[in-house]
């Protein structure tokens, strides 16, 4: 088994799929080079795929009135799931503060899979709704706290 296989399998989204199908994944996966300074994705374009950190660090930035940074990733972070299932513009962006690489996972290949009914795909979806599910909840809590 490859270390990628094993590194990525431990990604939120890809919890319970098996090696095989984490590989499966690794396969429609595009690899990505970044330098620091480099814009992997901008706030507003449209959503082309979902990335996870392999090696380096990476900032969220929100644009706006008062510009912000909404998180700080590293390794095996990810960001741009949402793009997977969704047409909406991208709601920040993310910029490489120190060189590492990525795996992209472009939202054709992944949207190919899943309408032809690849379970692999509907197990990544159905991980998405749970963490979203995860995420609504905390929400509220603050909120009424």
């Amino acid at each position: 088994m490859s270390v990628d296989i094993e590194r990525f399998g431990t990604v939120p989204l890809f919890e319970g799929l098996k090696h095989t199908e984490v590989a499966d994944l690794l396969r429609i996966a595009e690899d990505v080079a970044a330098k620091e300074g480099d814009e992997i994705v901008r706030q507003g374009d449209a959503g082309d795929g979902f990335y996870i950190i392999g090696a380096g660090k990476f900032e969220v930035l929100k644009s706006g009135k008062n510009s912000e940074v909404l998180a700080r990733l590293e390794d095996l972070s990810y960001f741009g799931e949402m793009s997977l299932i969704a047409e909406d513009e991208r709601s920040a962006s993310v910029i490489c503060v120190e060189a590492g690489r990525l795996k992209k996972i472009p939202k054709d290949k992944f949207k190919t899979q899943l309408e032809s009914g690849d379970i692999t795909a509907y197990k990544v979806v159905l991980n998405m709704c749970r963490i979203l599910a995860r995420r609504l909840a905390r929400a509220d809590e603050r909120r009424v706290s």
